[in-house]
């Protein structure tokens, strides 16, 4: 590469001027280097000291050129999609939409209990059990739904 007009000479890339990410990634390789044992603290320190003084690409190489290449991160896989019909994810949607009911309705029967439970704790005599008016009819909807499967019909 040559120098701009009005500069004489030929500059090598050793001598261009490095910025702040150049040296940002120095340190970065430095820190792997650090934490797999291959640098000691001390050299450690003295290698990132000049990192962050270092001016030119010749610098910064120099301080990591005994230092084997950077291993690429190993890349997470790709979620490979499901290769099922419009049913597979309809029965999904159902399934989830199904738990939801049954805690909704688990939900919704503990409150009354306790509600129940509340009124019957004031009093001496156990009180008629209403509970069930509301838990057993729902209850009831719930589990034919549930054994009905995804039937359209």
């Amino acid at each position: 590469m040559s120098r701009p007009a009005g500069y004489g000479g030929v500059m090598t890339n050793d001598e261009l001027r490095a910025g702040d990410e150049d040296r940002d990634r120095t340190s970065a390789t430095l820190r792997e280097a650090y934490a797999e044992g291959r640098l000691d603290n001390d050299e450690f320190q003295s290698r990132l000291e000049q990192a962050h003084q270092a001016k030119t690409y010749g610098e910064l190489a120099a301080l990591t050129r005994d230092l084997p290449a950077a291993t690429p991160a190993p890349v997470a896989p790709v979620p490979v999609p499901d290769t099922g019909t419009v049913a597979s994810t309809r029965d999904r949607e159902r399934r989830k939409g199904l738990k939801a009911a049954w805690a909704s309705w688990l939900g919704v029967s503990v409150m009354v209990n306790v509600i129940w439970f509340a009124t019957w704790m004031g009093d001496g005599a156990a009180p008629y059990y209403w509970p069930i008016w509301v838990m057993g009819p729902w209850g009831a909807a719930m589990v034919i739904a549930t054994l009905a499967g995804g039937r359209d019909d």
